[in-house]
């Protein structure tokens, strides 16, 4: 089961790259020890899941967030955009690589819709753009929306990995769409405002 947890912070285009940065330090290192950014070769493990399981919940429970931010470097405006998972709000009841697996999997499908923020942004032309906040408001609303009933459907058809045949499946079509969008693997869009 996955419980997505939005972070947007999106901080003001008027506001300097180095202003940004030091008003975003305390959180960025607040949350540095609880988050693990995906990465494609780092797998989580079960000593990855801090949180007390509930009582009658299910057997895993991954809280996992799609967090935006940006900084100004040299005339660019940079956009970060980072699939984070949340150590003390995620769960396993009962350790088994198969659910490990299923946990996993969500946060593989939070790094799928970061990475279609991630090509939303870089395919915008922003020098035609009005009012940049409300364009980028607007694309992260439509990918929250669909990783939304992305994971939902995904928990309801593999009945929250308990399907086998349905969990491969899955993971398969998965694994196909991350390929396809690689070329939005690395968490930095720059653009030119």
């Amino acid at each position: 089961m996955r419980k997505p947890l939005v972070l947007l912070l999106f901080l003001s285009f008027v506001i300097t790259g180095l202003a940004q940065r030091s008003s975003l330090a305390p959180n960025i290192k607040k949350l540095q020890g609880d988050t693990i950014v995906w990465r494609k070769d780092s797998l989580l493990t079960k000593d990855d899941f801090k949180a007390k399981p509930h009582q009658g919940g299910p057997m895993g429970y991954t809280v996992s967030s799609i967090f935006f931010y940006t900084n100004e470097n040299n005339g660019q405006l940079v956009f970060e955009v980072e699939a984070l998972f949340l150590k003390s709000k995620s769960y396993i009841v009962q350790y088994s690589e198969y659910v490990l697996k299923h946990e996993q999997l969500h946060f593989n499908i939070t790094e799928l819709y970061a990475r279609k923020l991630r090509k939303m942004i870089a395919d915008k032309d922003f020098k035609k753009v009005s009012n940049m906040n409300q364009v980028i408001q607007n694309m992260y609303n439509k990918v929250e929306q669909e990783w939304e009933r992305t994971e939902q459907k995904y928990d309801d058809e593999t009945n929250h990995g308990l399907n086998a045949a349905r969990q491969q499946e899955w993971s398969d079509n998965i694994k196909s769409q991350l390929d396809a969008l690689d070329a939005y693997s690395n968490t930095e869009v720059n653009i030119v405002k």
